[in-house]
């Protein structure tokens, strides 16, 4: 008898010391995202379906607006990886932050939108018009000015450029005739259709290219958890697959972190964000990372001939891309 107790009880002990062993090696991390937008979906899928915990991780989200914040977060060690806008990144890295560094980019262009008047239909019709923005150097801002350039136009001389403080108000704003035109996410371009405004330009599908939406962490912490940057980066991988290919349950995990029902906003944000801009390997682009330090010359001398490489470590996706592990998902 005292044979037959003794195989399963040590069968037990083995499983629990297994059990506790891969409890073990659960790494924590606590991670950043910047707002509440289609933008962020890959983050909450991974936290949400498994991924995270599926690749080793223990991941903590945290809601931080304003890239300040979220880099003042980060190195302090409070924060192990943050989600935010290259420009912040960039922007903290040439004040001296020179530890900060961009580890993927899930979208490599500004996904806005520039809407006005159903009759400006070219770049003449926008001179000497009023566009609302969200905040002065943001990347509303940013995406104006490209667009305006792209359509002949100086945007310090040609048109008034009004920061307003949000899209609601930029419509409000194009509503009442204070403004010409605007600038938009998604799903908020579909609302200004809605309501007899045009599409002027699509950022993205224009081509211009800009790091928008980036993760990035501390080059101390790549070296004392490499293995960690790793483990995320392929979380980070795995989910963009899990949102291109699962749109019901991305449509429902979207659904709730931002709590919109209307299945024509869902609809078009799982359209623009999973289907339209995200790439499948989510590398760090230096032309992303020029496009920042170009619109930073005018501010911040260090911006000109800086080398968008020295900002970027391409290393963590590359070694996915190249496996071939990250094309085997789609297989």
């Amino acid at each position: 008898m005292r044979k037959y107790f003794v195989v399963p009880a040590l069968a037990l002990i083995f499983c629990y010391g297994f059990a506790a062993a891969q409890e073990k090696r659960t790494a924590p991390l606590t991670v950043s995202y910047p707002s509440i937008s289609g933008a962020q979906a890959v983050l909450w899928i991974a936290k949400e379906t498994g991924i995270f915990r599926k690749n080793g991780l223990e991941a903590d989200l945290v809601y931080i607006t304003g890239g300040p914040r979220s880099m003042a977060a980060l190195l302090s060690g409070q924060l192990q990886v943050i989600g935010t806008g290259g420009n912040a990144l960039v922007a903290a890295n040439l004040n001296g932050a020179k530890d900060a560094v961009l580890i993927a980019t899930t979208y490599n262009t500004p996904v806005f939108s520039v809407m006005t008047r159903a009759d400006m239909k070219e770049g003449k019709d926008l001179k000497g018009k009023r566009f609302g923005v969200t905040t002065a150097g943001s990347l509303s801002d940013f995406t104006l000015r490209a667009v305006l350039k792209r359509s002949g136009l100086d945007p310090a001389r040609d048109v008034v450029v009004r920061a307003m403080g949000g899209y609601p108000e930029i419509l409000a704003g194009m509503k009442s005739g204070q403004l010409e035109g605007g600038v938009f996410s998604p799903p908020s371009n579909i609302t200004a259709q809605t309501l007899g405004f045009r599409e002027f330009m699509d950022a993205g599908a224009a081509g211009i290219e800009y790091a928008s939406t980036c993760y990035g962490t501390t080059r101390r912490f790549i070296r004392e958890h490499r293995d960690t940057v790793a483990q995320f980066t392929r979380a980070l991988a795995e989910a963009i697959h899990s949102f291109k290919t699962d749109k019901a349950q991305a449509l429902k995990i979207i659904q709730r972190y931002t709590r919109t029902s209307d299945p024509a906003v869902l609809e078009e944000t799982y359209r623009v964000y999973a289907l339209k801009y995200l790439p499948r390997a989510p590398y760090p682009k230096p032309s992303g990372v020029r496009a920042i330090l170009d619109s930073f010359e005018s501010t911040m001398p260090d911006a000109k001939g800086a080398d968008p490489e020295t900002f970027i470590d391409q290393s963590f996706v590359q070694e996915l891309d190249k496996s071939g592990w990250i094309a085997r998902l789609y297989q």
